[in-house]
């Protein structure tokens, strides 16, 4: 999940992507926005009693939220915006945006404190989630980002890796990541030496399988790589949650709403990110 280009994605994605349909949210250069100056620490990415209340029925101000919608590209190109894509909340399907030219988005009335799962459907690419979050109790969210190939690279890569991709299952993309990156930093931001784990447990063949330095993924790797990229395969729809181990590092958990042909991608700093 290595990005080639500060604002556009993490590369370990790429193939990932490929493989799963888009991931890359960590790399060389970038990882996702930042926390600190998004307001989005508050979001904690575990799942809350969402009520499905619209804002107006919240005790708070509604949330806005806002991000951008990257497409995935070959190694050595920018990574490029994915404009007239249709964002919506998966737990609030009435609530939809359509991305600008330069693929951003902004949903501006989103009860504080409720679930959402943010969802990308555009002709040409595979339909993409985000992690489900928890909605802060008070300021905005900024700084989610998708990245997602488009049909035809998520085609050539996963013939590539030799990947046959299960359509009643979902792909499950995240990064491990450093302190501080963000898809929207240059540079790798993974988070190397650290293990992965899902639940609840898939079958060996599924993954955890973790992303080199060179951005490919590769099953003999035991542990996150500085690209600190990992992925699970064909992975059974269900609610599931990503955890990340490494000796002197916390970090943050993310949960996974996994639906039949879509690919999930946490990008940082919404996915296994390491806590200051």
């Amino acid at each position: 999940m290595r990005d080639r280009q500060a604002g556009t994605g993490g590369l370990g994605g790429l193939v990932l992507a490929v493989v799963l349909g888009g991931c890359g949210d960590d790399g060389s250069s970038g990882s996702a926005g930042a926390v600190g100056s998004s307001g989005a620490g508050d979001a904690t990415g575990q799942p809350a009693d969402s009520t499905g209340t619209s804002a107006d029925e919240s005790t708070g101000a509604a949330v806005v939220v806002s991000g951008d919608a990257f497409a995935f590209t070959l190694p050595g190109e920018d990574y490029g915006r994915i404009d007239g894509a249709t964002i919506s909340v998966l737990e609030q399907p009435s609530v939809s945006v359509t991305t600008d030219a330069e693929g951003h988005f902004e949903l501006p009335e989103l009860p504080p404190g409720s679930e959402a799962t943010f969802v990308l459907q555009r002709e040409g690419f595979p339909v993409a989630h985000t992690k489900t979050f928890t909605l802060p109790e008070a300021g905005p969210l900024g700084q989610v980002t998708f990245q997602v190939p488009d049909d035809e690279l998520f085609a050539l890569l996963a013939g590539v890796l030799m990947i046959e991709v299960d359509p009643g299952a979902c792909q499950i993309v995240s990064t491990v990541t450093r302190v501080g990156k963000s898809i929207y930093d240059e540079g790798a931001h993974g988070e190397a030496g650290a293990t992965v784990a899902i639940d609840p447990p898939l079958p060996a063949e599924a993954g955890p399988i973790y992303f080199n330095a060179a951005v490919i993924p590769d099953p003999t790797l035991v542990e996150s790589s500085e690209d600190g990229g990992v992925l699970f395969i064909n992975v059974p729809p269900g609610v599931y949650t990503l955890t990340a181990t490494k000796a002197g590092v916390e970090f943050e958990s993310t949960v996974m709403r996994c639906e039949a042909g879509v690919l999930v991608n946490a990008s940082p700093p919404y996915g296994l990110q390491a806590l200051p």
